[in-house]
């Protein structure tokens, strides 16, 4: 199984932030050091953009692994090593990207709604941001009830 969740807000808001410094560094009158400045803080820009426009939920009958936009930030737990999978609902606090509260880890770029990883053995829980929670909680806890 595999979802997408594609952070909107995230997408619309560095672009529109990219569209302004382009702007100034196009407007005649500013000068070449001023110019030169906006053209430096572009790529501040693009890379979170392609670091977390998406998060991509990927489910087999092993592992749940999640990647962040064009890939390089990923992350993949065994289902052998999780108890329960629920649906939950994340707060205005929990933001979007990486967080660590308490001793949960939160995964998201976009809305609040997500599935929440509880482990054997460990206190640790993990949330994950998903347009599906539900979908997804059933599928990982099915596998999980027919590997007991």
């Amino acid at each position: 199984m595999e979802t997408k969740q594609t952070g909107w807000v995230i997408i619309i808001v560095m672009a529109l932030t990219l569209l302004f410094f382009a702007g100034f560094i196009l407007w005649p009158g500013i000068s070449e050091k001023e110019s030169f400045m906006f053209f430096i803080l572009i790529p501040v820009l693009i890379i979170p953009a392609l670091l977390f426009y998406q998060l991509k939920i990927h489910i087999d009958y092993s592992e749940v692994k999640i990647s962040f936009g064009i890939g390089l930030i990923r992350k993949s737990w065994e289902l052998k090593k999780i108890e329960q999978v629920s649906v939950v609902k994340n707060n205005v606090f929990h933001g979007w990207g990486i967080h660590y509260a308490l001793n949960t880890t939160i995964y998201n770029v976009s809305g609040f709604n997500a599935v929440e990883l509880k482990f054997k053995n460990s206190k640790r829980k993990v949330r994950i941001g998903t347009n599906e929670p539900e979908k997804v909680a059933a599928f990982i806890n099915q596998i999980i009830a027919k590997n007991l």
